[in-house]
């Protein structure tokens, strides 16, 4: 990309050297999402930075904020894109999971739907006008308001682009304070897609129950600047995780089959064995609905720590 000239990115534009943010809409829709575009001093890399896909994981939100505030252009090399939050609605409504106005899982749905729904048409321009014009894809989670779970960096595990899988793959090594290292299969969430159409991606989750501290803003800042130095977008020399992780290449995910009481049997970080009874969801008279039993043996990842679910929503993910 030609650094003397202006860069673009869903209708916010940034001059050589500087930082400017803007609004960029939706067509069809009265939604608007929050742009920052740092236009670095040097030729380099364009790295997407996205946050608040879902509204109520804050660690990953406050992080991506207090980034966007303070990264100097003068620093970067390249391009540096941030959306935040992505799910806007979601984020001020304090809704989990969901774009409030469609009730969709924003993260089920790329590469969206210019004629669809809300979260289809967010998940479209965030596509065209974001996804499809950088190098790299750093999307950023944590656990949301009913979820207890550990810190991860996922990478995409499918797709015809060998190169966007192993700089996907080598990205998650610098990815300072994950507990563990999750192959995906997924193909429809922003960041899965992205490698799908040959853009190099990562998704990092930390934080859990809808909380956020200090301690684990200051955590994410240091994975997201780490991966940036080691795109070379940031000055300084990356460092490669020390801390010993476990590397999860088989998980199930899990969700609700019924609306009404979740009983999980197990929390996180048990293991657990092929056959063995994991949860099980109850109606509002007590009658069983639906049981959940391990597929293999494995160690519990995730799992839903509130009373009440929805038919959809995530209960819990265990892997090996």
């Amino acid at each position: 990309m030609d650094l003397k000239k202006e860069v673009v990115f869903g209708g916010v534009a940034a001059a050589p050297g500087t930082k400017n943010q803007g609004w960029c809409p939706i067509p069809g829709t009265d939604c608007v999402l929050p742009v920052t575009v740092v236009n670095g001093a040097g030729e380099g890399k364009t790295v997407l930075i996205t946050s608040a896909i879902h509204g109520c994981e804050y660690p990953s939100i406050e992080a991506v904020f207090r980034f966007a505030e303070t990264v100097d252009p003068a620093q970067v090399t390249g391009q540096i894109v941030i959306v935040n939050p992505v799910n806007v609605d979601g984020f001020l409504t304090r809704t989990p999971y969901l774009v409030p106005r469609d009730g969709k899982n924003l993260n089920r749905l790329f590469p969206g739907d210019p004629e669809g729904s809300l979260g289809d048409r967010i998940a479209w321009v965030l596509t065209e006008e974001f996804q499809k014009k950088c190098d790299f894809h750093l999307d950023t989670h944590g656990g949301d308001i009913p979820e207890s779970q550990f810190s991860y960096a996922y990478y995409p595990g499918v797709g015809e682009y060998p190169e966007a899988l192993r700089i996907a793959r080598e990205s998650a090594d610098y990815v300072l304070n994950a507990e563990f290292v999750v192959k995906s299969a997924a193909i429809n969430h922003a960041y899965n897609y992205a490698t799908l159409i040959g853009i190099p991606s990562l998704m990092l989750e930390l934080g859990q129950t809808g909380t956020w501290s200090e301690e684990e803003v200051r955590q994410y800042l240091e994975n997201i600047e780490n991966v940036l130095r080691w795109l070379k977008v940031l000055p300084g020399e990356a460092m490669k995780r020390q801390k010993p992780v476990r590397d999860i290449t088989r998980g199930v995910y899990l969700d609700a089959e019924a609306s009404g009481r979740w009983y999980p049997f197990v929390t996180r970080e048990d293991t657990v064995k092929a056959g063995q009874k994991i949860g099980e969801i109850r109606d509002l008279f007590g009658k069983v609905l639906k049981e959940y039993y391990a597929e293999f043996d494995g160690i519990v990842l995730m799992v839903t720590v509130s009373l009440a679910v929805r038919e959809g929503d995530p209960i819990l993910s265990y892997g090996a």
